[in-house]
C-alpha cells in the first residue's frame, strides 16, 4: 500500500514557549520545553488563551549545565584502506594523519577510563580501527561497558569474529550506502568497489551471531532511493539498528559535490519513520529526535563533545574536536564557546517549536557551513519531524494506546 504524503500543519507561537499545530480542524497545542500536549477540537480562542497561559506558567526555567564524562571516543588509527570521496579524515587536513595508537598509550586510556567513568560507554573509530586490531581487542578485553567499531568491513579474520562472537556488549557499525549502484563513493585505495567483499563480509558476522549496524551516509546520490536502501538494509542484510546520516563539511570538496538537498532527506525519514515502527527497526537519526516527546527529557545537545565526551588521538592526547583542531584559530572553540551555541543558549534558535529535540546538529558542520554556529540544516529536518512525530503521537494517543509500547523501536 502506498504511504499518503504527510501535509505540513499549520504553525503558530502563541506565547514564549507553546505553539499551535493545526490540521483539518483539529489543534495541537505542544510546550517546546516539557513536551506538554494538549489536543483541542472546536475550541473558542478564548479557552485556548487560558490553555495557553495556564501551560506558560507552568513552564520551568531551563537551563543547561554540563553533564558528566559518559563517553570515550577513540580515534585508534588515522590510516584507512580506502578511498571514499567523501571521508571527513583524508578530506580534511587532520593533526596525526597515518598514525595509530599503541598498546601502552591504551593502557593508559583505560586506566583513566575505570577510574573516572561508571556505566559510560566507548566509540572506537579511525581511519579504519580494524588496521589496528590488537589494540581495539585490548580495549574490548578490559572495558565491558556498551563499545561501537566504526568499520568499512573490509577486514575479517577468525580472531576478529570470535573476540565479538563472544563479547556481546560490542556493536559493530558496518559502513554501508545502499546497494551496489548506491554504494559508489566507498572505494578502495586503489579505486575499486568494495561493495561485494562488504557484502560477503556482513554475512559472515551474521552468521557468527555478532552484534552488527549499518551505518549510511546520503548524498544528493542515493537520498531519492533512501527509503529502498532502508527496506533493503533490513531484509537482505537483515540488519535493525541503522543510522543514516548526512555529510559532514570537508575542505577538498571542492566542486560541491558531497552535498544533500536536506528537503528531500527529510520527507525520506518522514516515510522511514513508519517503516521502521511497523517492523522493529532503529534508527539512530530517528530516535534521537523522537525520544524527548515521549520521555520527555530535552535534548540539548546533538554533538557529545559538550562535556559527555572525551576524544582521544592515536598518541593519547585529549581534545574536543579533530576536524575543529584542524582549522587555524581552533584555539577560540572551546568549551564555553559550545555552551553558547547549543539551541537553548543560542539566539538563533530562541523562537524555533523544535529547540527541545534539536541539539544543533554538528558544531563543525556549524563553523564551517553557517554564521550562527549551528548546523542549519537541522532547522528543515527537526521543524518538519516534530510536525510529523506530533500527529503520529496525536492519532497514537487517540486510539488509547500505550505509546512507549507503540514508539518502543525508536524511544532511547
Amino acid at each position: 500500500m502506498k504511504q499518503k504524503q504527510f501535509r505540513s500543519s499549520q504553525i503558530k507561537q502563541l506565547s514564549k514557549n507553546i505553539f499551535s499545530f493545526i490540521q483539518k480542524g483539529k489543534t495541537i497545542l505542544f510546550n517546546r520545553i516539557t513536551f506538554q500536549q494538549e489536543y483541542l477540537k472546536n475550541t473558542s480562542s478564548a479557552e485556548i488563551e487560558k490553555m495557553v497561559r495556564k501551560m506558560e506558567q507552568k513552564t520551568p526555567e531551563t537551563r543547561f549545565f554540563l553533564p558528566q564524562t559518559k563517553k570515550f571516543r577513540i580515534e585508534i588509527t588515522l590510516n584507512c584502506n580506502l578511498n571514499c570521496e567523501y571521508c571527513i579524515v583524508f578530506k580534511n587536513n587532520l593533526a596525526q594523519l597515518n598514525h595509530s595508537m599503541t598498546k601502552n598509550t591504551a593502557r593508559e586510556i583505560i586506566a583513566f577510563y575505570k577510574k573516572n567513568i561508571h556505566e559510560g560507554s566507548l566509540m572506537i573509530t579511525g581511519g579504519e580501527p580494524l588496521l589496528n586490531w590488537p589494540v581495539v581487542k585490548l580495549f574490548i578485553s578490559k572495558i565491558k561497558d556498551p563499545i561501537k567499531i566504526f568499520t568499512n568491513g573490509t577486514i575479517i579474520n577468525q580472531d576478529i569474529i570470535c573476540t565479538l562472537k563472544q563479547n556481546r556488549n560490542i556493536r559493530l557499525m558496518i559502513s554501508l550506502d545502499g546497494r551496489r549502484t548506491e554504494n559508489i563513493m566507498r572505494k578502495s585505495s586503489n579505486g575499486k568497489e568494495i561493495y561485494p567483499l562488504v557484502i560477503k563480509n556482513l554475512k559472515k558476522f551474521q552468521q557468527n551471531n555478532c552484534n552488527l549496524g549499518i551505518t549510511c551516509l546520503c548524498t544528493n546520490k542515493n537520498v531519492d532511493k533512501l527509503y529502498e536502501i532502508v527496506k533493503f538494509f533490513t531484509r537482505e542484510p537483515k540488519v535493525k539498528f541503522l543510522g543514516i546520516s548526512f555529510p559532514h563539511y570537508i575542505s577538498k570538496n571542492l566542486n560541491n559535490e558531497i552535498d544533500l538537498d536536506i528537503e528531500k532527506y527529510t520527507d525520506s525519514m518522514i516515510k522511514i519513520f513508519d517503516f521502521a515502527l511497523k517492523n522493529n527497526i532503529y534508527i539512530d537519526q530517528l530516535a534521537k529526535r523522537f525520544s524527548p516527546l515521549i520521555t520527555r527529557r530535552f535534548r540539548f545537545y546533538a554533538c557529545k563533545l559538550v562535556g559527555e565526551q572525551k576524544t582521544f588521538y592515536p598518541n593519547g592526547d585529549q581534545t574536543l574536536c579533530t576536524k575543529i583542531d584542524s582549522l587555524k584559530n581552533h584555539k577560540k572553540y572551546n568549551l564555553k564557546y559550545f555552551e553558547s551555541k547549543i539551541p537553548i543558549n543560542n539566539k538563533f534558535c530562541q523562537k524555533c517549536p523544535a529547540i527541545g529535540i534539536c541539539g544543533g546538529g554538528c558544531f563543525w558542520d556549524g563553523i564551517m557551513r553557517f554564521r550562527n554556529g549551528v548546523d542549519e540544516r537541522e532547522c528543515i529536518l527537526n521543524n518538519n519531524l516534530l510536525d510529523y512525530f506530533l500527529w503520529k503521537i496525536y492519532f497514537a494517543y487517540k486510539k488509547r494506546e500505550d505509546l512507549n509500547k507503540k514508539f518502543r523501536s525508536l524511544i532511547l
